[in-house]
């Protein structure tokens, strides 16, 4: 059986972040190969002029020389959790590090810090990387608690092409989770006739990959639908939640405010999001 790869971004090349033990964590449930990734990002300052473009070069050889002797420390994570993985530092725009990187990755494992998180209007790292990743995405906030992630599983169910995505990317986990609670919603309607579509029974659906999962009506206001997805997740003892990202125009949610967004700015558990 082949393994899966999982992308981790390390902020920082050192311990104490909660998107490597969740990653590290989800890769020895899962059997996968981890691969640790540290960006030393451009600074937009480097090229206001020959000089800046010169230190910055000479500031960005230090960096990159410093995170990569910090291999071993990676070497340890991976030895002391019992997962295979590898190591790279790269230099340039972070999202596009990352996004190229999902290319040929099964799960991107980010971290959404707590004294940065996403910008009002949704333009941070973490969202950007969500929207322009091929894989799905777990965001794990930096107080998330994350040593059981994967084992209570919460799906935020709307039969939109999001949601389906998510839960395709999640398949793995939802096949070892000791329990997984699907938060049944309205199907999502796009005004071009899907009432016509073919219908997806997620019951069965799931069924037939041998995942059992509880069912439940989940009709909130729609605008405290993230405040009760968090609410109903910790009810139900989640480690992790599932859901689509950007069911709505993405623009819509930016202006208005929307589901991602709220979970994003204010969930403590960790997501598993697909766009």
């Amino acid at each position: 059986m082949s393994k899966p790869d999982i992308l981790i971004h390390l902020r920082r090349c050192e311990g104490g972040l909660q998107a490597a033990e969740a990653g590290l964590r989800l890769a020895r449930r899962l059997g996968a190969h981890a691969l640790g990734l540290h960006v030393v990002a451009l600074s937009p300052v480097a090229f206001a002029s020959p000089e800046a473009v010169a230190l910055h070069a000479s500031e960005a050889h230090h960096l990159i020389a410093d995170a990569r002797a910090r291999a071993p420390w990676w070497q340890g994570e991976l030895d002391r959790f019992g997962v295979a993985g590898d190591f790279q530092v790269v230099q340039g725009d972070t999202v596009e590090a990352l996004c190229h990187a999902a290319r040929w990755s099964d799960l991107v494992v980010v971290e959404r810090p707590v004294l940065n998180p996403d910008a009002p209007l949704g333009w941070g790292i973490v969202s950007r990387t969500v929207f322009g990743s091929s894989a799905p995405v777990v965001v794990v906030p930096e107080a998330a608690r994350v040593e059981h992630i994967g084992r209570h599983i919460v799906i935020a169910w709307n039969a939109s092409r999001e949601s389906t995505l998510a839960v395709h990317g999640a398949l793995p986990l939802l096949a070892r989770a000791e329990r997984v609670i699907v938060l049944e919603g309205e199907p999502a309607g796009d005004g071009f006739g899907a009432d016509m579509l073919p219908k997806l029974d997620l019951r069965a659906w799931l069924a037939r990959r041998g995942i059992e999962a509880g069912f439940e009506a989940f009709r909130p206001a729609r605008d405290a639908h993230g405040h009760a997805v968090l609410e109903a997740a910790h009810a139900h003892d989640a480690d992790l939640i599932v859901t689509g990202a950007w069911g709505h125009s993405r623009i819509t949610e930016l202006v208005l405010g929307g589901v991602t967004r709220h979970l994003f700015q204010h969930s403590d558990l960790p997501l598993l999001v697909a766009h």
